[in-house]
C-alpha cells in the first residue's frame, strides 16, 4: 500500500494559490509592458509612414513642377522684378496660412508658368502640340517636311498671346498685385503682363516698357517692325522677303496670330497644389479651341509654403528658377524641398 501513497501524493502536487496569484500577477505585469511595446512600435510605424507618404508626395510635386521648366523655352511666370513697384515680381511666395503681401499688393500668391513643351506629341501625329499651325522650316522648298526641318513653334501669336480672352493668363494673378485678369487697356485681353497697356513690349529690343521684363507683352506683330516676319528676310525659305500684305504674319505664311503660347501653371488653391494643362478640346463649351480651356488636378495636399523664384541672371545666361514647396501633415511631421532647375536644360 505505500507506493500508492507515494502516487497519491504526487498527482496531488502543483500551484498553491498564493504562487498562482504570483505568477498571474508577473504574467499580468510582463503582458502590460509587451502592449507599450507593441503600441509603441505601432505608433513609430504609423509616423514613418506619414513622413515618407509626405517625402514621396513632396517629390512627385517638385518633379512634376520642375521638369515642365527644363521642357520648356519660356518661362511666364513670375516675372522680372519691376522696379517701380513696392513688391517683388520675380519672387512669388504663398503660405498657408496666408502672411500678409509685400508692399502695396494685396494678396500674396505664388505661382509657376511656363510654355508647353515643344516635344510634346500626346496625340502622335508627329506634330508638337505646341504647334497650333503645324508648320516648319522648308529649307529645301519642297512643300513637305524633311528630316532636320524643324517646327516652327510660338513663332506666330496673337496679340492676346496666349488666346484666352483674358490680360495675362486667364484666372491668374499675373503680376503679384493681389488682382486678377485686371487691365485698365482699351483692350484688356491684349494687356499681357496685367500692366495697364497693351503690346508695349516687342520681341527682340530688350525691356522696352521699363517693368523689368522681356518680350512678355508682344504685339500682334510681334517685333512691330511692319512687316511680315523680320523684315528684309526671308522668314519661311519660300525665296521672297517679306510677302504678303499682312504686317503681322509673323512667320510669312499668308495667316496671322494662329500659334499661340499654351501655359502650363503651378498655383495654389488653400492648401492643395493645382497643375494646369493646355487641352486640345473643347472644355468650355464654346465650340472653339483656344486658350480657355485647359484641365486642372490636385497634384498634392497640405502644402504650408510654395516659393517661386526667377533668378536673377545676366549676361545671355540660361534662365534658372528656384522651387521650394513645404508639405505639411501635423506639428510632427512637415517636409520641406528644394530645387534650382534650368529653363530648357530637358530640351
Amino acid at each position: 500500500m505505500k507506493p500508492l501513497a507515494v502516487a497519491s501524493r504526487l498527482r496531488q502536487q502543483g500551484l498553491t494559490l498564493p504562487e498562482l496569484l504570483g505568477a498571474v500577477a508577473i504574467l499580468s505585469l510582463l503582458m502590460a509592458g509587451l502592449g507599450g511595446l507593441v503600441g509603441s512600435a505601432l505608433e513609430l510605424q504609423s509616423e514613418g509612414q506619414t513622413k515618407n507618404t509626405l517625402a514621396h508626395e513632396a517629390r512627385f510635386a517638385l518633379a512634376r513642377m520642375a521638369e515642365s521648366v527644363q521642357n520648356s523655352r519660356r518661362l511666364l511666370l513670375p516675372l522680372a522684378d519691376n522696379p517701380g513697384t513696392s513688391w517683388s515680381e520675380h519672387i512669388r511666395v504663398e503660405t498657408v496660412p496666408a502672411l500678409p503681401p509685400e508692399g502695396s499688393s494685396t494678396l500674396a500668391t505664388a505661382l509657376l508658368a511656363v510654355t508647353l513643351s515643344p516635344r510634346q506629341d500626346l496625340d502622335g501625329d508627329g506634330w508638337a502640340d505646341a504647334n497650333n499651325d503645324k508648320d516648319f522650316l522648308d529649307r529645301n522648298n519642297n512643300g513637305q517636311r524633311d528630316p532636320g526641318e524643324a517646327e516652327r513653334i510660338d513663332e506666330d501669336l496673337d496679340a492676346d498671346n496666349t488666346l484666352d480672352g483674358a490680360p495675362g493668363i486667364i484666372g491668374i494673378d499675373d503680376d503679384g498685385d493681389g488682382s486678377v485678369d485686371e487691365s485698365s487697356a482699351i483692350n484688356p485681353a491684349r494687356d499681357n503682363d496685367e500692366q495697364g497697356s497693351d503690346g508695349d513690349d516687342p520681341q527682340g529690343n530688350g525691356d522696352q516698357d521699363g517693368d523689368g521684363s522681356i518680350d512678355e507683352d508682344m504685339p500682334a506683330d510681334m517685333n512691330n517692325d511692319q512687316k511680315p516676319g523680320l523684315a528684309g528676310i526671308d522668314d519661311d525659305f519660300d525665296g521672297l522677303i517679306d510677302e504678303g500684305i499682312i504686317n503681322h504674319d509673323d512667320d510669312e505664311d499668308g495667316l496671322a496670330g494662329e500659334d499661340n503660347f499654351e501655359p502650363v501653371v503651378y498655383y495654389l488653391n488653400g492648401s492643395q497644389l493645382i497643375e494646369r494643362w493646355p487641352a486640345f478640346s473643347d472644355q468650355n463649351g464654346d465650340s472653339q479651341v483656344d486658350g480657355r480651356d485647359f484641365t486642372e488636378s490636385v497634384l498634392t495636399e497640405g502644402v504650408t509654403l510654395l516659393r517661386i523664384e526667377r533668378v536673377p541672371l545676366g549676361g545671355g545666361r540660361a534662365q534658372l528658377v528656384d522651387i521650394t514647396l513645404t508639405l505639411t501633415h501635423d506639428a510632427d511631421n512637415s517636409i520641406s524641398l528644394q530645387r534650382r532647375v534650368r529653363l530648357g536644360g530637358g530640351l
